[in-house]
C-alpha cells in the first residue's frame, strides 16, 4: 500500500478493522505490517521483537491474516536451499 501521508502515518483497511471475525491481536500484525516501508525485513522475529509477542504467537496471527485472505505469504528458499525471505502481499480487502 503506498500513501501519500507522513512517515508518522500509514493506511490501514477500514474493511479489515471492521471485521469482527478477525482477532484484535491479528488486526494489530497487520497494521505493523501496513506501517513498515516496502522492503522491510518483515521476520516472524522482527514481528515479534516490535510486538512484544512470542514467535509462536506472530505465526499464528500471520496464518490467520492468511486463511481470512488479508495477506499472502511467499517465502524464498536463499542458494542453500533453505527459507531465506518471506515476502508479504497486503491486501485492503479479503481475497476470499
Amino acid at each position: 500500500m503506498e500513501d501519500k501521508l507522513s512517515p508518522d502515518y500509514c493506511l490501514i483497511s477500514k474493511t479489515l478493522i471492521e471485521d469482527r471475525f478477525v482477532s484484535a491481536k491479528a488486526k494489530t500484525v497487520y497494521a505493523t505490517l501496513c506501517c513498515w516501508p516496502q522492503g522491510y525485513n518483515c521476520s516472524i522475529s522482527n514481528l515479534s521483537d516490535a510486538l512484544g509477542v512470542g514467535k509462536e504467537s506472530v505465526s499464528s496471527l500471520l496464518k490467520e491474516l492468511e486463511d481470512k485472505g488479508y495477506i499472502e505469504r511467499n517465502r524464498i528458499r536463499g542458494p542453500d536451499g533453505r527459507y531465506d525471505i518471506t515476502q508479504y502481499r497486503i491486501f485492503p480487502k479479503s481475497t476470499l
